[in-house]
């Protein structure tokens, strides 16, 4: 059995969006843990803000591709063809 690390750039599954923000949140809360100042936590804000959008981003393009690959499936099994 492979197993796939979680993909940035081209997202397959929810698997992969949650195991981007599953790392990002740890990853802020160990900065956060070490050091804690105003602007520390500015970065942390912009940069979960960022991974937030990236989530969204990621959801919408999982759904899209879901949507043409069910379409192209139906095409496909057309009694009348």
């Amino acid at each position: 059995m492979s197993v796939r690390l979680p993909s940035v750039r081209h997202p397959h599954s929810f698997y992969d969006v949650f195991g981007v923000v599953t790392v990002a949140v740890a990853i802020m809360a160990l900065v956060l843990a070490i050091r804690y100042g105003s602007i520390v936590r500015l970065e942390t804000a912009v940069f979960m803000t960022v991974i937030f959008l990236w989530a969204g981003w990621a959801i919408e393009r999982i759904l899209g591709e879901s949507k043409d690959r069910a379409r192209r499936q139906q095409q496909r099994n057309r009694p009348w063809k």
